[in-house]
């Protein structure tokens, strides 16, 4: 019968591999993870301080205001289950990183779309291609800050579902970039907010299964 254990010589190269780089303290890494996630997020107030900052522009203050408490909500929300990894070496379960991955353009638009029954007036203003390509554009950019950080965060972590988690930083990094939007956008009318804000976090999730297969996953050396 076939033992179901790797075989001695392979087993051996995998201790002496971990051995010799060995993890470094918890707390070190926790604070380590931390630095580098607040200079995602730090890059991303860095630019949308340079494009003018938040605002309502417009919009109103009370639509403005509870917009932004429900998709910072969201984003740390997505965070938490998503990148951070918890007391497993892994990270949250699998069914966590699911409903990030799934759960997060839809929260977003759901919130948006509530937002504007409670203040009607937000559809008044017209948007057309341009500013939906437009806000589309910042939104990616305005995550590119927290997706760097998340995935140098989870480097090479993940051996059994890397592109799941890949595709979980990718829809908390888009709903981090779709709060900076909305912070600066002045269009609020839903069809907007579906096209410019929420269907790049969409994108990005999908980006974040090429994330997660090319850095997130865990092989072993040759």
């Amino acid at each position: 019968m076939t033992s179901p254990l790797p075989p001695p010589d392979l087993r051996a190269r995998v201790l002496a591999a971990a051995q010799a780089e060995p993890m470094p303290p918890r707390a070190a890494g926790v604070r380590r993870g931390a630095v580098i996630v607040a200079a995602g997020l730090a890059a991303s107030v860095a630019i949308l301080y340079r494009i003018g900052g938040p605002g309502s522009r417009g919009r109103p203050s009370e639509y403005f205001v509870a917009l932004a408490v429900l998709w910072l909500l969201v984003g740390i929300a997505a965070t938490w289950g998503g990148v951070v990894r918890g007391r497993s070496m892994l990270g949250r379960s699998v069914a966590s990183r699911t409903l990030v991955a799934t759960l997060t353009p839809a929260a977003l638009l759901i919130t948006a779309f509530a937002a504007s029954l409670a203040w009607p007036a937000t559809g008044e203003r017209p948007s057309g291609t341009p500013e939906h390509v437009i806000c589309i554009v910042f939104t990616i950019i305005f995550a590119l800050g927290p997706l760097i950080a998340f995935a140098a965060v989870r480097r090479r972590t993940d051996p059994v579902a890397p592109r799941l988690t890949g595709a979980a930083i990718g829809a908390a990094s888009g709903a981090w970039g779709a709060l900076c939007i909305e912070l600066r956008c002045e269009h609020a009318s839903v069809l907007h907010v579906a096209l410019g804000h929420v269907v790049p976090v969409a994108l990005l999730t999908l980006v974040g299964l090429i994330v997660g297969d090319r850095i997130i996953a865990l092989r072993a050396r040759r």
